[in-house]
């Protein structure tokens, strides 16, 4: 009897040894898990803070030539400058020295790179193109950390990177400087024109432009073509491909203009014509 209630005691001081010390160990695992992730928590927080304070947003979008259509004289010269439009909706001057520049005919027009100084060869028309090297900023680096054991931090970074923007101005070279412009639908005509009609929608009208009330001066892929109303119709301006088509879009009515900038900063406008799409 007292050897059995002997063995019973002891057998109960071993459950309650094994559960303090089980109990103790539960508690030492719980605390290093309670710090392990506070110091993993206060880790991200900080890490991912200092990681975005070396990244702006604000970065080059894309890039424009002012002025975009000039009209020269031959041996005369024009001065383009490239702007910047910036992703926090800025525009700003890019300096020159950033910027590379090529003439699509340079026996029409040549253009100094660095520089943007074009001058004019002889009669016709030269795509000037600008280029410039933008850097777009990284998204910054994220942190990464695994709990463990052990504790393990990892950052994942995206650095900055680089972008080619180009843009193009339309340098159209006269015998002579530009003192006014007429616009017509009726190529090598000079003929006064105030009004054109399109027959539906869509269809296209090729219009051009003419200096000095000279066929011989065409200046269509120059000017700067506009359209009053683009919900009646549209008109190509600009581009490489080619400038003053118009595209009917619905019944109504519109004004087609087109201006170009001289040498000397003169915006010489056109007469209106009053397109009707029926």
């Amino acid at each position: 009897m007292g050897s059995a209630g002997t063995g019973s005691g002891f057998v109960g001081n071993r459950g309650e040894f094994s559960s303090a010390a089980g109990g103790q160990r539960l508690k030492r695992v719980c605390g290093r898990l309670v710090l392990t992730v506070a110091v993993s928590l206060f880790l991200s927080a900080f890490l991912a803070a200092c990681s975005g304070f070396f990244f702006s947003s604000n970065s080059l979008s894309s890039t424009f030539i002012n002025p975009a259509g000039p009209t020269i004289a031959i041996s005369d010269t024009v001065q383009l400058v490239v702007h910047g439009m910036y992703t926090d909706g800025s525009q700003n001057e890019i300096g020159g020295g950033s910027v590379s520049w090529s003439s699509s005919d340079p026996t029409i027009a040549t253009v100094t790179s660095p520089g943007g100084l074009v001058t004019g060869v002889a009669v016709g028309t030269a795509t000037i193109t600008s280029t410039t090297t933008a850097t777009i900023p990284g998204s910054g680096c994220q942190t990464v950390v695994s709990v463990g054991p052990p504790l393990q931090i990892q950052q994942v970074c995206h650095p900055a990177s680089t972008e080619t923007l180009t843009a193009t101005a339309n340098v159209s070279v006269t015998a002579s400087n530009v003192n006014r412009a007429v616009i017509t639908t009726t190529p090598a005509s000079t003929v006064f024109q105030a009004t054109a009609t399109i027959s539906g929608a869509p269809a296209t009208l090729q219009f051009y432009a003419y200096a000095d009330g000279d066929a011989s001066n065409d200046v269509t892929q120059a000017v700067t073509w506009t359209s009053s109303n683009k919900s009646v119709a549209t008109i190509s301006s600009g581009l490489s491909s080619g400038n003053g088509l118009v595209t009917s879009m619905a019944a109504g009515t519109t004004n087609i203009t087109a201006s170009t900038t001289t040498n000397a900063g003169q915006v010489i406008n056109s007469q209106t014509i009053l397109l009707t799409v029926r």
